[in-house]
């Protein structure tokens, strides 16, 4: 908005009146390309999700989890709780979240 509102200014104080066409006429086409920008790269962006929505994602183990240690989930690393164990590269699966720990098991069927 502040483009066009000093594209106005400098054509009106400036600028002779066919340049100053110009300028604000430049300046109203780079706010409605951005705006167009924004709102597409706006709808790129995925929802915010919550605890239930973690359940049953499959998780990779980062370090050994004798119960505890990190998981990669989505490209991010959370620190998991596994009762059985698991090693480094492990595939489990989230089944729950306790405040900001997830906490994980093998995969009950071995085609996941």
């Amino acid at each position: 908005m502040f483009v066009l509102v000093g594209a106005v200014l400098l054509a009106i104080f400036v600028l002779p009146p066919s340049l100053g066409q110009l300028v604000v006429g430049g300046a109203l086409l780079w706010e409605i390309v951005e705006k167009l920008l924004l709102v597409w790269y706006s709808k790129r962006m995925p929802p915010a999700l919550g605890r239930e929505a973690l359940i049953g994602l499959p998780v990779t183990a980062l370090s050994a989890c004798l119960p505890e240690g990190w998981v990669r989930l989505g490209g991010e690393r959370w620190k998991a709780r596994c009762s059985e164990g698991a090693g480094v590269g492990d595939a489990l699966v989230v089944e729950a979240v306790d405040q900001i720990t997830l906490i994980v098991a093998r995969p009950s069927d071995p085609a996941r």
